[in-house]
């Protein structure tokens, strides 16, 4: 799901969290950040899902929430990041 080019990555996790390390093409929004719902409709689009993720799973749940009352169509990467991480898989800084 994540490797598809027309799902959009979300990463709530804070902006130093975001910059110390990510997955690749994913964009940051703070889920904790006043702001995230005004940001998130001005980023993201409605027709296409996001697959979010935090650190390790807690706040990513609430930005998918958020998000699918909003009307989107939201993955939740259950593991979060640090699942990320223990498989392998590519991440950037």
């Amino acid at each position: 799901m994540i490797a598809n080019p027309e799902v959009q990555r979300l990463d709530v996790r804070t902006v130093v969290e975001y910059s110390e390390q990510h997955i690749p093409g994913s964009i940051n929004i703070n889920v904790l950040d006043k702001n995230f719902e005004t940001v998130t409709d001005s980023v993201l689009q409605k027709d296409k899902p996001v697959a979010l993720y935090c650190r390790s799973g807690k706040r990513s749940k609430k930005a998918a929430s958020i998000l699918s009352e909003k009307g989107y169509t939201v993955y939740d990467l259950s593991e979060g990041f640090i699942g990320w991480l223990a498989a392998g898989k590519q991440t950037e800084k």
